[in-house]
């Protein structure tokens, strides 16, 4: 019976091959991006899992209140909690604080490489699964001197030899310092919170003492592991007891000073809970996505699939009745109903197999692809877990039931009087192929308007003007020797000018100002050079801009935002603002710019100029007729200059894009999401489209017979199904609407919501929705009137 159920399977899929070519690989796409989207979620989800004593590590977080009575949450430390609740708290069995060191130079022969290092308590290896190849776990970091590596470190500085006991060089504070490895790890895996290659004693960016000012700091990770029967709120409460106990008479000062709604406190966040959290990662913890990003993917993964099913229902029912008296013959010969439904979920089940073969091959060709728009490192071994495997087991059995049951129940439903007389049609005007059809233009006209959306917004963000003018500027770190470099370039005709400042662009510091009484709290402040504003076409509004100078200076610019914060109505200059207990005088006020991406509204900002040129970075301006040129001088005079440093650069207008990374991705994401879902609503839009001109043959006949034309068959035909499409545009519109006005509220400048984003998106979803039916359309139209007719 089952050889039977086969071997009718196998002939129907190859008498039909058209609708089976289709039908599998539309389902083989919709599966693919499943799988993908599903290896992503687990890869999320399962962060930290490996970890044998995961349920019982905390890390400390602060929430808090700020002056303004604004809540915060804050993820990171100082150095002093973690010790001193360990030494105070019995239930704290052990504490590690971890903090990431960002870059720092590595020399291997006559390379200097730049390799990332991660500072941490040596308790590291008794709290976390990071198991050592080599070494003493207890005491490899015992010493300020020593440093762990990984396998693959080993291995590219030290080849086959043996790597314990030998020597790194690596650069701290300037200067090459020996360190001795005293221990390999294996290589971290991808899904740790915790990863490094080059581990170093955390006693290396700590200070030597602590003050009560410590505990107001924040620049690291604080993880405790705590008895496994212990309560963590009860710890919290300890914890929090500590901490008044230290800062009791500092808090009451800063109450007096900042107002009565400061405020802070300490929690403990599980570990398996940090890398979707909502107090983030950093500062040596491995970056993540917000965990609504797994929310997301996973709704765009579950309607892709149900939208797959439904273009498979349609795509099964439009040659149903071509089945009709095979199923007549085999009921006539004593098939019952149940196998029937056997029969016809089997060849569901192999179809659907195939696809799932089909999609795994897919997903593996896209995976690299993927990886890199994801910032993920999957690899196609994940497929051969057992859990991987569990889940895609899972999916094939669901998609098989989804797509075969309800086809299977309508067939083994025929009347094998009507089969075998040829006069069965599908009842009801077919109503829930249509309704699933609205179904699949709803999901796929709501994801097409929220691309256009997504689409228009990121346009804004990279084209809207800043403020300033950052195109044709080099960015370069420079170490030392600012004023050599400067002079060096200058003598290059296509080198235009060269300005500097003490960070990066995109990442100016924040700090507090006081003026009066006022307290300006996170407002941004860099250091600059007397060309700076003048590279850059910022303009000075009022007063005046930096000059020459020789000596210190307490002179500053302020931009707009600054003197409507301040509340100075009159004019400014000469004006004084406080920072601890240095005070400037306001010199000049500038245009308001954005020194930070337009995530974030414009901040009161200060600008200093500083008296010596210790400058870390060069902002230079090149001729773009000569970029080759320019670049190459670059290289040349800071090799001169800093030969012990690698040279970091990079473009100010690709810096500046950098900070939409994010948005860039998930237009991406989304824009693959809408193309996927049109195209399998249109396969099954072509099914659908199929079926009711199998149904409509003979009055096609009929209506060419009395002189209808080809134009007014296929007009008729066609616009019974963009009906259909026209009332998905119709629900889809407003929610589109909505949820993506609700997504531009996360932007503070953003685009205005109009209707000829939905126009075009609603005209496109028509026209291709249009294209697909008349390809059937004309072809049923074109048909000889003769053949429609003969078996009346």
């Amino acid at each position: 019976m089952i050889r039977n159920y086969i071997k009718t399977a196998f002939t129907n899929m190859f008498r039909n091959k058209t609708y089976t070519l289709i039908n599998i690989f539309g389902l083989s796409v919709g599966l693919a991006c499943v799988m993908l989207i599903a290896l992503y979620i687990k890869d999320e989800v399962s962060f930290d899992r490996f970890n044998e004593n995961g349920p019982s590590i905390y890390r400390i977080v602060q929430d808090g209140q700020r002056p303004d009575g604004t809540e915060y949450k804050n993820g990171f430390t100082g150095g002093v909690e973690g010790i001193t609740f360990k030494q105070q708290i019995p239930e704290i069995k052990d504490f590690c604080r971890i903090n990431g060191g960002g870059s720092s130079l590595v020399k291997k022969g006559g390379d200097v490489i730049s390799e990332p290092i991660l500072y941490a308590d040596k308790s590291i290896f008794q709290i976390f699964s990071l198991p050592l190849i080599s070494g003493n776990p207890a005491s490899v970091l015992s010493n300020p001197d020593n440093i762990v590596i990984t396998e693959d470190i080993a291995e590219k500085y030290f080849g086959k030899e043996t790597a314990i006991g030998k020597i790194l060089q690596i650069n701290q504070d300037g200067k090459f310092v020996p360190f001795t490895v005293t221990g390999v790890a294996k290589n971290v895996p991808q899904n740790s919170t915790v990863r490094f290659k080059f581990l170093m004693s955390i006693e290396r960016s700590l200070p030597k003492q602590y003050t009560a000012m410590d505990w107001f700091s924040s620049f690291l990770n604080s993880f405790v592991y705590l008895n496994p029967k212990v309560n963590p709120k009860m710890v919290e409460k300890k914890m929090n007891a500590v901490f008044n106990r230290y800062t009791g008479k500092e808090m009451a000062d800063f109450k007096k000073k900042f107002g009565a709604k400061l405020s802070s406190s300490f929690k403990l966040e599980p570990y398996y809970n940090v890398h979707l959290g909502e107090y983030g990662t950093g500062n040596g913890l491995t970056p993540s996505n917000k965990v609504d990003y797994s929310y997301i993917l996973g709704g765009i993964a579950g309607f892709i699939l149900f939208i797959a099913c439904i273009n498979f229902i349609n795509l099964t029912l439009s040659r149903s009745l071509r089945r009709g008296k095979e199923i007549g013959i085999r009921k006539v010969n004593g098939s019952s109903r149940k196998q029937l439904i056997v029969q016809f979920m089997g060849e569901s089940f192999i179809l659907t197999l195939i696809a799932s073969v089909i999609a795994v091959f897919i997903l593996i060709t896209c995976l690299p692809e993927f990886n890199e728009l994801a910032d993920k490192q999957l690899q196609a071994s994940y497929l051969l877990n057992w859990q991987t495997a569990g889940i895609f087991t899972a999916l094939l059995i669901i998609n098989t039931f989804l797509s075969g049951f309800y086809p299977a129940i309508v067939l083994s439903g025929f009347s094998p009087v009507q089969t075998l007389y040829g006069k069965l049609k599908m009842t009801g005007n077919n109503y829930l192929s249509k309704s699933l059809v609205v179904v699949q233009f709803v999901v796929a006209v709501f994801l097409v308007i929220g691309t256009v959306v997504m689409l228009k917004q990121f346009n804004f963000l990279i084209n809207t003007d800043l403020g300033y003018k950052p195109s044709d500027i080099v960015d370069v770190q420079l170490p030392r020797n600012f004023d050599l470099f400067k002079n060096n370039l200058s003598k290059y005709p296509f080198i235009k000018s060269v300005s500097g400042q003490n960070v990066p662009f995109t990442s100016v510091y924040a700090t507090m100002f006081e003026v009066g009484d006022k307290k300006l709290t996170s407002t941004p402040y860099f250091e600059v050079d007397n060309q700076f504003l003048k590279q850059l076409n910022i303009p000075v509004i009022r007063g005046r801009a930096f000059g020459n100078m020789s000596g210190d200076t307490t002179e500053v610019l302020v931009n707009q935002s600054f003197i409507k914060a301040a509340g100075w109505n009159d004019d400014p200059i000469g004006k004084k603002i406080k920072q601890g207990k240095q005070e400037y005088t306001v010199i000049g006020v500038v245009h308001d710019f954005h020194s930070s991406s337009l995530n974030s509204k414009i901040n009161p900002l200060v600008i200093e100029q500083l008296a010596k040129p210790t400058y870390g970075e060069a902002l230079v301006k090149i001729d773009p007729a000569q970029k080759v040129k320019a670049i190459n001088a670059i290289q040349r005079e800071y090799k001169k200059l800093v030969p012990d440093y690698p040279i970091v650069y990079n473009f100010l207008t690709d810096s500046l894009a950098d900070q939409y990374d994010s948005e860039k991705k998930w237009k991406q994401i989304i824009t693959i999401s809408a193309i996927m879902s049109i195209f399998i609503s249109c396969l099954g839009l072509f099914g659908l489209a199929t079926l009711s001109i199998e149904q409509r043959v003979k009055e096609i006949g009929v209506r060419k017979v009395l002189g209808a034309s080809i134009a007014n068959i296929s007009s008729i035909l066609m616009i019974n199904f963009l009906k259909l499409v026209f009332i998905a545009i119709i629900i889809a519109s407003p929610l589109a609407w909505y949820a993506m006005n609700k997504w531009l509220q996360n932007y503070p400048y953003r685009i205005d919501m109009n209707y000829l984003i939905l126009i075009y998106a609603c005209l496109g979803s028509l026209i291709i929705a249009g294209l697909t039916i008349s390809f059937q359309s004309i072809k049923a139209a074109l048909a000889n009137p003769v053949k429609c007719l003969r078996s009346e």
